[in-house]
């Protein structure tokens, strides 16, 4: 899965990145961004400040009594009741692997590829709100003696790169797509987000663009040989830490 990715870069490098307009908001550089945030991602229609933990529109209208919570003028619903066979049937969430400390994890923090483009919770996204989030980085945890290790993966030439997502502009959150690890990730966990290849980038973001045998094989795992991954501090399971810290190699 991906619990946490990085934005270190200035709102303004990822406006050049991307051939952008200035959005109106802006956002400081992030080392750990965990489920719950808010943070920048990129649509047909240009960067939109959303949150990460997907709520399709259907799960979002209000209820008569008991609902869960609200932000703006949008209800938040549980999808599914806790320990429901449709939640993980559906959503494609897997285990966390990290700190269940920090932002509340209400809705799917992921989608996974194999799959998206016929599940009811993501198939009209899919076809519809695909967005890309701007990052340069992500962690994944490797399980180890019962402990959890962190590790980050980025581009060997730090650059920013781009993982594909789906959004729901109506109740303004936004889901990461994994797909199975490369080589690389693999070693330490065995899904990884998917990074659309910059060529890619404009066919993934055109909402004209619905043929799902054209889309679907943009959905693998990077290009090993790209990228470079390194053990972290704990620091990073803790979602309250966001610092320059989050990014330093710890000796093995």
């Amino acid at each position: 899965m991906c619990g946490r990715y990085s934005q270190t870069f200035e709102l303004a490098e990822a406006i050049k990145r991307f051939s952008l307009k200035s959005p109106p908001f802006n956002c400081k550089p992030s080392y750990n961004i965990a489920p719950g945030s808010m943070a920048p991602v990129v649509c047909a229609g240009g960067m939109k400040l959303y949150k990460w933990g997907f709520i399709p529109s259907w799960a979002a209208k209000k209820p008569s009594s008991g609902y869960a919570g609200q932000i703006g003028n949008v209800f938040r619903l549980p999808l599914f009741s806790a320990g429901n066979p449709l939640e993980s049937k559906f959503s494609g969430i897997e285990s966390a692997g990290q700190s269940e400390s920090g932002p509340d994890r209400e809705g799917f923090i992921n989608a996974r590829a194999e799959g998206i483009a016929s599940r009811p919770v993501f198939r009209n996204v899919f076809y519809k709100s695909r967005c890309l989030v701007p990052c340069d980085g992500f962690y994944e945890w490797q399980s180890s003696a019962g402990a959890k290790i962190p590790y980050r993966f980025e581009m060997r030439d730090k650059s920013l790169f781009a993982i594909a997502g789906v959004y729901e502009e109506s109740t303004g959150t936004y889901a990461v797509i994994t797909a199975a690890a490369n080589a690389l990730v693999r070693a330490i966990h065995h899904r990884m987000p998917v990074i659309i290849e910059k060529r890619h980038e404009a066919l993934w973001l055109d909402p004209k663009m619905r043929d799902s045998e054209t889309l679907l094989p943009l959905l693998r795992g990077y290009d090993s040989s790209l990228m470079h991954g390194y053990r972290v501090s704990d620091l990073v399971n803790d979602p309250k830490n966001d610092s320059p810290d989050c990014l330093k190699p710890v000796e093995q």
